[in-house]
């Protein structure tokens, strides 16, 4: 029953909730009125003031209640306090309040209630607890638990030990009730957590100090939590909040719909376990990878995370938190060195075993290698040779007049074709020698300074294969210092070749996708053997070497081929390993380019000049349309929420004869065999790019690309300033992938939909167009009268049964990700666990085990669904297979979603029949009975669990049905051809 204040306060209340304090001797201290009026009176006099004159003046009966903050978070109280519903606040929260309401700005109801699965209200009133604020007071604040993310009571209790307050003082009343009493005491603030400095905060806010002063607020955290510009303060000095809203910008719809108060909030509830950055200059990631220390710590829960690591110990011990701007460069010199160490160290191995390259019937690839002297080098070479390609090679070992053991080598290695000149040739006339031994189809020339990439030789081959056009492959070549040397090169309009990307660490995005070059130097270069004899091999007028290749390859190309750079093929080089000296290569280099120059007049001047505003577009050749994709994050289809279609329209971009550029907004923090391994072989992944550096990437492609592709229509909102400040023109495609607007309006009671939609797309007009996920929501787009073409681009699933049938499956499936704690998803699996399962529990008696699998942000909590009794949960997998082969059904208790479900398409895909809410069923346009079976309330869809779990011959028709119904509406071909439609109607 409701207990009023006025009862409750009373010292002979039967009803005692620790929250239900008047503390006589705080209430006087605090209120001057009131220890005027009731001076030199009885203790009971303070209450009776409180209860017939204080109420009305927002007064709080103890430290433990702040009334104004009470009223100024809960307006609708408020309205019933003036309206006489309630005498105050406190009143309010005594009689109902304290079964869900934060009575203080230093406790969240809410987040204990998230925190801690035993914390329900009908646990606690099982245990005489009146609501959450009373089991903490009672408990919590002991048991280290954490009521508000800036309050640790055992944190605050080693501050106050520190600063000489006694053990009896602190843990009578606990260490929250005891830094609440001292507030506003006039003594100096501690710490309740290593997350706020309130010394710092108030030195570097003199706005919020002053305030203090004046009295409005009685401590700096009071003041960081209550103020009315919530964004316009930093905690710490190792956090800012403005950079962390650019750099997070996901963020912001979290803080408007009222889940944080500020950036912070978020970040130390979820981010900082994300290692989300928290300034400019500090990298949780690294500071947690680069320290072992750091890692031991958080593995043995010594602090909570790395950034709470970060201001506890780190700081102090001078932990590296960022790496160096630039990491310090090896000396070439030193490398060189060290190169040439390893290939002396193994001359004992060939000494002993040697090298075979003897082959039976037709060879593979020819390859051409001209030695003079440098033997171990050679030896080197041809051992990485070896060990790289198991198949057939002819090996032309030409010998130029060495002097060395070289003259030997024939002992070592056998099975080549060995040729030897009198004089040194030079290498290019030795390697015109050796073309006229080669038979096999493929010819590579490799240099005798270099060791493979692992499967450097297949992986040229295959690319050399894959197209009739391709008359040459080269390599992603590696110095010794770890540095780039080309990642393929560019011929400028005056003559100069250069290595693209050179000094470049190998893993720079723009020299890891495929892509036609001017040329690929002759360090290793896979060529078609007739069609280099056809040309007469290289020009003898470059003798004795440079410039060769890069005139071999223009004429290549001059006789319609393609030279290809392919990143998969790699290789370490020691540059001018064969020559005398490196002045000697550059005098060389310097006479190649006049011959060059003179000689391919007519190619030149079609080139680009020379400059950096020309080094993109001059680094392909080619006249394919360039694209700028723009997504959230790196599309992977793991992640699920919308990137496995994203994943798909890039791959149809790119076969509709497009150069792709990924640009993830938010970053891409995952590993680099996903990224490279999930796209097209042709897109360049901007690993390393997000918002924070996208004007400079912007202003540095301003007129690069043909067509801009914006994935998600929050992020239009946030590019359009500055691709209007770049001043880039290019039409823009905006696939809104889900309407967002349309799905808070399932979740939210009081929203408004028309605002929100014409929010929501207040940028869309700028679009060329707009795309839809299917024809609800372009229905929805069309009826808004926004003035653009809207067009539907669905979704691609092509079927692929597992072979199980039903009476060999068990089990059911969920699958789907977790990005954030409002996550539809997740939402989906607490109605499970909360509703569907005791009515499936009463209805089948037996529960089948619910296997749950899915991408899971970090810090997104899980609790009471993974520990579940009756739950698998299987976390994130690379293969879903087994799990859809052994399960009987799929379940989707989706309550608030948009656009649509790509899980059932892949349930469906996989043959498995799935129970889904109507809202899923609408969205596909599936039929309830024929492709899935559809339920709204929690017993309906228990129902229809039940009901197909045991019924063989619906199971097999609703699967059969499904499997029809992608058969005809999602083949990959229509998607990739409704894609290339949508890119010629936008360019015109």
């Amino acid at each position: 029953m409701p207990f009023p204040a006025h009862e409750i306060l009373r010292p002979d209340s039967p009803v005692k909730p620790a929250w239900s304090l008047f503390d006589t001797g705080w209430y006087l201290h605090r209120y001057a009125d009131a220890r005027a009026v009731c001076a030199g009176k009885p203790a009971e006099a303070a209450l009776d003031y409180y209860l017939r004159i204080g109420v009305r003046l927002g007064h709080s009966p103890s430290p433990v209640f702040d009334e104004l903050y009470y009223l100024a978070e809960n307006p609708d109280i408020a309205e019933l306090v003036r309206r006489g519903a309630y005498s105050s606040g406190f009143d309010h929260f005594c009689q109902h309040g304290h079964r869900g309401v934060s009575p203080h700005w230093l406790f969240n109801d809410a987040l204990y209630a998230d925190l801690y699965e035993d914390m329900t209200l009908e646990i606690l009133d099982a245990h005489g607890c009146y609501g959450r604020y009373d089991h903490y007071l009672r408990s919590g604040q002991r048991e280290r638990r954490m009521g508000h993310f800036l309050f640790d009571g055992m944190f605050y209790r080693e501050r106050a030990l520190e600063a000489g307050i006694t053990e009896r003082e602190i843990d009578g009343p606990g260490p929250y009730a005891h830094f609440l009493a001292t507030l506003g005491g006039g003594g100096d603030e501690l710490a309740t957590s290593t997350y706020f400095d309130p010394a710092w905060y108030v030195e570097h806010h003199p706005g919020a100090k002053a305030e203090i002063l004046r009295g409005r607020y009685s401590a700096a955290i009071q003041h960081y939590l209550t103020n009315t510009a919530p964004e316009a303060f930093d905690p710490v000095p190792q956090f800012s909040e403005r950079f962390y809203r650019r750099r997070y910008p996901d963020i912001a719809s979290a803080i408007e719909a009222g889940l944080y108060r500020n950036a912070y909030q978020q970040f130390v509830q979820y981010g900082c376990f994300e290692l989300r950055q928290p300034s400019p200059d500090i990298d949780l990631a690294y500071y947690r990878d680069m320290h072992e220390r750091v890692r031991n710590d958080l593995n043995a829960g010594v602090v909570r995370d790395a950034f709470a690591h970060l201001r506890l110990i780190g700081l102090k011990e001078d932990m590296a938190y960022c790496p160096p701007e630039a990491p310090p460069a090896l000396d070439e010199a030193g490398t060189r060195e060290a190169f040439l160490k390893k290939a002396r160290a193994d001359l004992a191995i060939f000494a002993r075993q040697g090298l075979d390259f003897g082959f039976g019937g037709v060879p593979e690839v020819s390859v051409i290698l001209v030695a003079h002297n440098r033997f171990e080098l050679t030896m080197r070479t041809l051992a990485s040779l070896r060990r790289n390609f198991a198949g057939a090679i002819e090996l032309i070992l030409v010998d130029n007049a060495s002097t060395d053991d070289t003259r030997r080598i024939g002992t070592y290695v056998r099975g080549t074709r060995l040729l030897r000149s009198e004089q040194n040739l030079g290498f290019l006339r030795a390697a015109n020698l050796g073309l006229a031994h080669a038979t096999a189809p493929a010819l590579l020339y490799l240099n005798n300074d270099v060791e493979l990439g692992f499967g450097a030789v297949a992986s040229a081959l295959r690319r050399l294969n894959s197209a009739g056009e391709i008359g040459a492959v080269g390599a992603k070549i590696v110095r010794s210092n770890g540095l780039l040397q080309e990642a393929g090169s560019i011929i400028w309009n005056e003559g100069t070749a250069v290595g693209y990307l050179r000094d470049a660490p190998p893993l720079t995005p723009e020299a890891n996708f495929v892509r036609d070059v001017d040329y690929c130097s002759a360090v290793f270069l896979l060529c078609r053997t007739a069609l280099v004899k056809g040309l007469g091999g290289f020009d003898e007028d470059f003798t004795p070497a440079y410039y060769e290749d890069a005139d071999l390859c223009v004429r290549l190309i001059g006789a319609g081929y393609r030279v290809v750079y392919d990143p998969a093929v790699t290789l370490e080089h020691m540059e001018f390993g064969s020559a005398p000296t490196t002045e000697v290569s550059m005098a060389l280099m310097r006479r190649g380019r006049r011959i060059f120059r003179d000689k391919h007049k007519a190619f030149l001047q079609s080139q680009y000049a020379p400059g950096p505003q020309n080094l993109i577009p001059a680094r392909s050749r080619g006249q394919k349309p360039r694209v700028l994709f723009i997504e959230d994050t790196v599309p992977l289809r793991r992640l699920g929420s919308g990137f496995v279609r994203s994943n798909d329209i890039v791959h149809a971009i790119e076969a509709a004869g497009y150069e792709v550029h990924v640009f993830p907004i938010n970053g891409a923090p995952y590993d680099y065999m996903s990224l490279y391994g999930e796209l097209p072989e042709t897109v360049e992944v901007l690993v390393g790019q997000d918002f924070m550096t996208l004007p400079d990437f912007l202003a540095e492609r301003r007129e690069v690309y043909d067509l801009l592709w914006v994935a998600r229509t929050h992020n239009l909102d946030r590019v359009l300033p500055l691709l209007e400040q770049a001043k880039i023109s290019a039409p823009i495609i905006l696939d809104t992938e889900a309407i967002a607007s349309a799905r808070d309006a399932l979740r939210f009671q009081a929203f408004d939909f028309t605002e929100a939609f014409a929010a929501e797309f207040a940028s869309a007009g700028v679009a060329a167009m707009v795309l839809a996920v299917n024809e609800r929501e372009a229905g929805l787009l069309a009826a808004s009268g926004l003035a653009v073409n809207v067009a539907v681009l669905g979704t691609v699933r092509r079927p692929a049964p597992t072979p199980r049938g039903f009476a060999e499956r068990g089990g059911l499936l969920f699958v789907g990700a977790v990005h954030q704690a409002d996550s539809p998803n997740l939402d989906a699996l607490r109605w499970y666990v909360e509703e569907i399962y005791p009515a499936l529990a009463e209805i089948m008696g037996e529960v089948p085990v619910l296997h749950v699998a899915g991408h899971v942000a970090r810090g997104v909590g899980l609790e009471g669904i993974a520990e579940r009794p009756g739950i698998v949960w299987h976390g994130e997998l690379d293969d879903l297979t087994r799990l859809y082969d052994e399960a009987r059904l799929f379940i989707a208790p989706t309550r608030f979603a948009a656009g649509t479900p790509y899980k059932i398409y892949e349930a469906a895909g996989f043959g498995l029949p799935c129970v889904v809410t109507p809202l899923l069923a609408a969205q596909l346009g599936w039929a309830d009975g024929r492709e899935l079976l559809a339920a709204n309330d929690p017993r309906g869809f228990a129902q229809q669990i039940a009901r197909l779990y045991r019924d063989e011959a619906l199971w097999t028709a609703l699967r059969h049905n499904a499997l029809a119904k992608l058969a005809r509406e999602h083949r990959p071909e229509d998607f990739a051809a409704r894609v290339g439609e949508i890119l010629a109607v936008v360019r015109g």
